[in-house]
């Protein structure tokens, strides 16, 4: 692959860069906190640019503009416009003046515009995106601040003149999976889309199935900007870590979520990368906090001069970073510049190492094979009160000098900070000099927590430890009088997770492709009853599918049979179907598919797995997992057990044998594998404390019950400590939702294994703390079982392992706050 590579870079704006847009002649179009918007020609064959018209009009922000396709009317386009003075405005590209205005909105007008086909375009208020796609009717994508895109159908029909104004009362679909703000939206092609959101991640959606089919980690925070090549070479995002990343585009045909690498990251000597945009020649556009528009290009003729690119390194060198954002860091044990001659281990890792001049930032370039120093790390012992390095600011030296930016509507102020002050008493002297409201307090206090990277010890607990998104309103301060003051918000756990999604189109395409080459076929009406596979599909239909696809387990090969698995991990949600998935004969065929059962009887025959009975497996995890969240509630709906269950608990027993041995690194890069492993264990700890103490449940009826708990706390133990970071650049290794899943399992478990004396009354501080030591000697003995783990290590030494692990996801400034809220809660259950 071609290494992107600075091109140049368009100066003109004197504020943020918020939108930028790009239209097929080569016009480049941006839009800025400085209420202007501006053209720029792009030379196709050389690194020139020239600065085109300037359009004033807006009386406030612009924070988004769009190319409007060519129509009768306006037969060489148009450019619109949204502001913060609540108007939409549309601009011929050769006059300054506006050809019409929109008037309408109450609020910021627009925070993002995109055009759909036939001339019409669809505007989205406040914190939503919009993007189209053709069909009959049109279809409308938004996202916003509750973490869920909603897609809105409108009939072509109530488009026409003389129409009345169309309003949908309630989306056709929701696509969830993001975890915060919704920031943007990009179609990827008439069946994909993708969405950034805070959450530091990307996904990309099938529009047929409205499930998540790729995800993108690599952000270390919010992610504000995607793009799609429009030759559909790459994608590109962009963010608050100051980089904007090079991703490739999610394959056809993959039937499991596919986790995707970044290829290159491209760090600005800016705070933000607000937005981007590919030109139709492939060149990536930036739009930056310093007001500058940073350009990059694959093409060497397009490449800045040798000096250019000399000059813009420096300035990248030159950047202070500040430490808070870079996660814990023990400035006394920091390697030398000796640690550069070790190559990186993925694409965007970052090191920090100390050199004479002070604690320096580096990122592995792997297009480059070499480290790239990307700033000065600021708020170290070199940076002190008594440094030279500290910032002059209305006449004093300070620390820090941040940029709060608190909304769109209101102008960007200085907070200027020295590392022994009281950042809630800054936070109120800054309050009070720009009177701002009181409700900001404790947003200013944890940003200047975070930005700093002091410790966040003095934070209520309940308000959480995450910086307070203006944008979105996410972390607002809550005063302390007001909070719930429960101890554990996130255990013990009481509701199963399903993994149920699924592109049945997909699958059908996949088992038409294969009947034609297996032993034995599946029937035309097994097919249709696949294509109509939905939910609300009959008991009676449902039984039927999975009987017919039964019978071919044993005669497909495991290259084959991957399919068919996945539509059984779905059809268990049906009682009658599940029964015959999980007669005993059945399921032994199902695990001898997948290889799982040859594991059964020596974890290390996992080694000789061929990679489709890997694939398999994956598909048997997730059956598992839908199982007991689907049958849980049968267990007390009459006087049989499903039989799913106790097979399912007698397998989690030959799975821990795996989880405590080295053999477990065969899944060390397959996300979706321990994605699936996390949650089976998540919903076995949920059944095992809903369940355990229950006595209308004889251990009779399920012989394994009454060691559930203890095997859930072996499998979280071994997992969260086969899946934690070996440094601050893996934290991203897994999807986040692994070790969220994982510490709920294990608190989960662990209270369920070591129960309250009396439940809802207070018990003596004796008794608590003999409680709390019970526990950690739990957790003790569960690490220490592990085969990975050292000969000689006891229970204590054991108990340290995890308290380590916990830790780390306590302080880890770079995981998602709901990590580190349940980390720290989980640690409270033992000191």
């Amino acid at each position: 692959m071609n290494v992107f590579k600075f091109r140049g870079e368009l100066i003109g704006h004197t504020s943020d860069v918020r939108g930028l847009c790009y239209s097929r002649d080569g016009i480049l179009v941006s839009s800025s906190r400085d209420m202007s918007i501006r053209s720029w020609k792009l030379d196709k064959r050389t690194a020139n640019a020239s600065a085109g018209k300037v359009y004033t009009k807006h009386d406030n922000y612009v924070t988004t503009v769009v190319f409007a396709k060519p129509t009768k009317t306006f037969p060489s386009g148009l450019i619109l416009t949204g502001s913060n003075d609540n108007l939409i405005r549309a601009f011929l590209e050769d006059e300054s003046d506006p050809v019409f205005v929109l008037h309408g909105h109450t609020d910021t007008a627009v925070h993002g515009i995109q055009q759909l086909g036939y001339g019409i375009t669809i505007l989205a208020s406040a914190n939503s995106n919009v993007q189209e796609r053709r069909y009959d009717e049109y279809q409308i994508a938004t996202g916003s601040s509750d973490a869920v895109i909603a897609i809105w159908r409108i009939p072509s029909a109530s488009l026409g003149r003389g129409s009345l104004a169309y309003e949908p009362v309630t989306p056709s679909r929701f696509l969830r999976g993001h975890t915060d703000c919704v920031r943007s939206l990009a179609l990827l092609d008439v069946d994909r889309l993708l969405s950034a959101s805070n959450d530091g991640s990307l996904r990309c959606w099938s529009l047929d199935s409205g499930t998540c089919i790729a995800e993108f980690y690599g952000h270390t925070s919010f992610v504000y900007s995607v793009a799609v090549d429009p030759n559909h070479q790459f994608i590109v995002s962009s963010g608050e870590d100051r980089t904007a990343r090079v991703w490739p585009i999610p394959e056809v045909g993959v039937n499991s979520m596919q986790q995707l690498e970044c290829q290159q990251t491209i760090f600005l000597p800016c705070q933000t990368a607000w937005c981007v945009v590919v030109t139709v020649d492939g060149d990536i556009a930036v739009g930056c906090s310093d007001n500058r528009i940073r350009l990059f290009s694959r093409n060497p003729e397009r490449q800045a001069s040798d000096s250019a690119l000399e000059t813009y390194d420096t300035e990248l060198a030159s950047f202070q970073v500040a430490e808070g954002t870079l996660g814990e860091l023990d400035r006394h044990n920091l390697p030398g510049i000796e640690a550069l001659t070790i190559p990186g281990r993925s694409e965007g890792q970052i090191m920090v190492i100390r050199e004479e001049s002070g604690v320096v930032c580096y990122q592995w370039s792997t297009c480059e094979s070499r480290w790239v120093k990307v700033g000065d790390v600021v708020g170290s012992a070199e940076h002190s009160a008594s440094g030279s390095n500290r910032i002059l600011f209305e006449g004093k030296e300070y620390d820090y000098v941040f940029t709060v930016d608190f909304a769109d509507n209101m102008p960007a102020v200085k907070l200027p900070f020295n590392k022994m002050d009281d950042p809630w008493v800054v936070a109120q002297a800054f309050l009070h000099k720009h009177n701002l409201p009181q409700d900001y307090l404790a947003t200013v206090a944890k940003y200047i927590i975070k930005q700093a990277g002091l410790e966040s010890s003095n934070i209520s607990k309940d308000s959480g430890n995450e910086f307070s998104d203006p944008y979105t309103g996410s972390g607002r301060y809550v005063p302390t009088g007001s909070t719930d003051q429960k101890p554990n918000v996130h255990f013990p756990a009481k509701e199963f997770i399903t993994l149920e999604a699924i592109n049945v189109k997909l699958v059908l395409s996949k088992l038409k492709e294969f009947n034609s080459t297996a032993p034995k076929g599946l029937s035309d009406k097994t097919l249709q009853l696949v294509e109509s596979m939905s939910p609300e599909m009959s008991e009676e239909n449902a039984l039927h599918l999975t009987l017919s696809i039964l019978e071919l387990i044993e005669l497909w090969p495991s290259d084959l049979t991957f399919p068919l698995l996945d539509l059984l991990r779905c059809l268990v949600r049906w009682h009658s179907a599940s029964d015959a998935i999980f007669q005993p004969a059945m399921w032994t065929s199902i695990l001898r598919t997948s290889g799982l059962e040859h594991v059964k009887m020596d974890v290390g025959a996992i080694a000789t797995l061929s990679p489709a009975e890997i694939n398999c497996s994956l598909f048997l995890f997730r059956l598992m997992t839908n199982a007991v969240a689907a049958d849980a509630g049968r267990v007390k709906a009459g006087s049989s057990v499903p039989a799913s269950l106790p097979l399912i608990f007698e397998e989690a027993r030959h799975l821990v044998k795996l989880f405590d041995s080295p053999a477990l690194f065969t899944f060390d890069k397959k996300k979706n594998h321990v994605v699936a492993l996390a949650t089976l264990v998540h919903n076995l700890a949920v059944f095992a404390y809903k369940n355990v103490g229950d006595h209308s449940i004889t251990i009779t009826a399920i012989p394994t019950l009454r060691g559930l708990p203890g095997l859930c706390v072996r499998m979280a133990t071994s997992l969260l400590l086969f899946t934690a970071p070996k440094g601050m650049e893996s934290v991203t290794h897994y999807p986040p939702e692994v070790q969220f899943r994982l510490l709920i399992a294990l608190a989960t478990a662990v209270i369920a294994s070591t129960p309250v004396p009396t439940e809802g009354t207070p018990i003596s501080a004796e008794a608590e703390a003999a409680l709390r030591l019970r526990r950690a000697c739990l957790i003790g003995s569960a690490a220490t079982s592990s085969e990975a783990s050292e000969a000689s290590e006891d229970v204590l030494t054991g108990w340290e392992r995890i308290r380590d692990v916990l830790q780390f996801w306590t302080q880890c400034k770079i995981a998602q706050a709901s990590i580190r809220r349940c980390a720290s809660e989980l640690l409270r259950l033992f000191e």
